[in-house]
């Protein structure tokens, strides 16, 4: 996820979580603050089935009075204690307004004021309902003589609506102060989540940059965070890769050249220590004769000879692998070429027991590449007398194959040599490189043959390998380009 995307995520969050528990709450606070108005001032709709109940148990209970009066007191305690289970009360008044039963309290008889003048009252029943009390008026008459009873359920609606105001207050106060605090917690959660994920990645690529800096360049670094710390994370770890291989670069280059400083004092030591020593023959008159000294001074011109070709070849090395040796590319045809090179080698080798077998696929006239034709028969040429070194004993046999392949060509030199030991193979490319025993036999060859070759090829953009095949094959893979046909 984008941290922008999260970050707008959280602010949302932060948002909606405290709005749904606030209106859960408030909703919650609505619904309990009308339960307890409806209940401190009445439902009509409840209230009027109970009026009606009580209404109709006055008219049975009034309609069938003993006619002892001193009777009535216990029937209107019975009626009396039915009416408070709901909460209403009783008075029974005569004609003249004095009371014969009463248990209202003095706010009942406040709220009733005028309805307690006989006046008020009508034939039979009413049945009022108001805000502040429900009243049932009734009217009997019994042997000749007019009696008054009223039913009401009172209500201080000045206290009711005073504590309803209360519990208001205070449920709103409670509200505010839980939605901060919820909104507080949801807050701190998703800043300390947003942290997390921030601070985590953070801290890995401190401990990457730390690492780096004290010289660990082997450290990656691996992150599940957000797309930008991945991305961030991934260039890091590009950038430990390319120090590394940098590192090791600089690391084989310096091998190289104390290997290359190596050889070449080796190189040249044993030639020059050669020329000494015939000097000092010559100086201390043990070359007597004529013959022995012509032997002595054609010595010492071998060694020289051999001596300036190293000193060549190694300038011609150092040229390539500084990038500043001048090649010149052309287009050519490598059927012509190739068959151009075994035929000049094939002139001597009758005489040095070697075979030359040229072998080109189908159509080979077609096939041109743009190629340096002088360095590239260089590395043939390289091929071809290392094949003649190193071949021991027997009639030496060397194939010459092209091979088209689908974005290369490939040049195949094999010979029925020997070969190279499986774990030489990839090393024979180094400089003054010969194998185990050749560092004393100078003779043979300065050690810099394979790797001119080998920077020859990849200055025209191909590879060079060797491998074991019967004898030693090297294949040279050139790419084709645009015009290689």
């Amino acid at each position: 996820m984008q941290i922008r995307k999260r970050l707008f995520l959280s602010n949302c969050m932060m948002f909606v979580v405290p709005f749904c528990v606030i209106l859960l709450m408030a909703g919650a606070f609505y619904t309990s603050y009308q339960d307890m108005k409806l209940r401190d001032l009445g439902n009509r709709a409840s209230d009027k089935q109970v009026i009606h109940e009580i209404e109709a148990d006055m008219r049975q209970v009034l309609t069938s009075l003993p006619s002892e009066q001193r009777e009535w007191t216990a029937v209107f305690e019975s009626l009396a204690a039915r009416m408070a289970e709901e909460n209403y009360h009783l008075m029974v008044m005569d004609g003249s307004r004095r009371k014969i039963f009463s248990n209202c309290t003095p706010l009942d008889e406040q709220l009733l004021g005028e309805e307690l003048e006989p006046a008020a009252f009508e034939q039979d029943s009413s049945v009022y309902i108001l805000r502040s009390s429900n009243v049932v008026k009734y009217m009997f008459q019994h042997e000749g003589k007019e009696y008054h009873a009223v039913a009401i359920l009172s209500r201080d609606v000045d206290a009711v609506e005073g504590r309803l105001w209360y519990i208001y207050h205070s449920y709103t106060g409670l509200l505010i102060l839980v939605g901060l605090l919820v909104f507080l917690l949801v807050d701190s959660y998703l800043a300390h989540r947003l942290a997390q994920k921030i601070i985590r990645p953070l801290d890995a690529l401190q401990a990457g940059a730390r690492s780096v800096e004290n010289g660990d360049l082997s450290v990656r670094i691996c992150t599940d965070g957000d797309e930008e710390f991945q991305s961030l994370c991934g260039h890091f770890n590009a950038m430990a890769m390319r120090l590394q291989a940098s590192r090791q670069s600089r690391e084989t280059a310096e091998n190289d050249r104390r290997m290359l400083l190596a050889g070449i004092s080796h190189d040249l030591r044993t030639p020059l220590t050669v020329i000494r020593g015939y000097i000092e023959g010559l100086r201390d008159g043990v070359a007597v004769t004529p013959e022995m000294q012509q032997r002595y001074l054609q010595k010492i011109h071998e060694r020289t000879v051999q001596i300036e070709s190293l000193v060549d070849r190694l300038f011609l090395f150092s040229k390539m692998n500084l990038g500043e040796y001048p090649f010149s590319f052309q287009v050519i045809g490598l059927s012509a070429w190739l068959q151009e090179v075994a035929r000049r080698w094939q002139q001597t080798a009758g005489a040095e027991r070697m075979d030359i077998r040229l072998v080109l696929p189908e159509q080979a006239e077609r096939l041109r590449i743009r190629i340096d034709r002088v360095e590239m028969e260089r590395v043939l040429d390289n091929l071809l007398s290392n094949a003649r070194k190193y071949h021991g004993a027997g009639r030496l046999a060397v194939e010459i194959a092209l091979r088209e392949q689908r974005k290369e060509i490939w040049l195949q030199v094999t010979d029925n040599g020997p070969g190279v030991a499986a774990e030489e193979l990839p090393r024979i490319f180094l400089e003054f490189y010969r194998g185990d025993q050749a560092r004393t036999a100078t003779a043979k060859g300065s050690g810099l043959g394979l790797a001119i070759a080998a920077k020859v090829v990849q200055a025209h953009g191909g590879r060079i390998w060797a491998e074991n095949h019967g004898g030693l094959r090297v294949i040279v893979a050139l790419p084709k380009g645009e015009l290689t046909k």
